[in-house]
């Protein structure tokens, strides 16, 4: 869970998020920690973690910790989101910093 993930999100029809590295060609999956959710619509969300801090918004780059899975779980929510590359984002350490990203 010591990998990097850099891009930006969208939302689709569905209300599915999406992470798009680089150009945005390709598309990930990002799998939360529990307790994580979207808040907002299809033209600007953000991410919260389960304190309510925003983690990333829509239309900012971000980077995130985590690592690539190679199939969804049998416990994880919206499981019918799941396309393209599955990233499983790991938890910030929001005590390293003064205030979580975007507070």
């Amino acid at each position: 869970m010591d990998a990097a993930f850099t891009g930006t999100l969208s939302v689709d029809a569905n209300d599915c998020v999406y992470a798009h590295p680089g150009d945005g060609s390709e598309v990930y999956t990002l799998v939360w920690p529990q307790g994580y959710s979207a808040k907002g619509d299809g033209k600007a969300f953000e991410v919260v973690d389960a304190d309510k801090h925003p983690v990333v918004r829509s239309g900012s780059e971000f980077e995130l910790g985590g690592g690539l899975v190679d199939s969804p779980r049998d416990n994880w929510t919206q499981k019918d989101c799941a396309k393209g590359t599955l990233w499983l984002v790991a938890p910030p350490d929001f005590s390293q910093v003064s205030r979580p990203p975007g507070g």
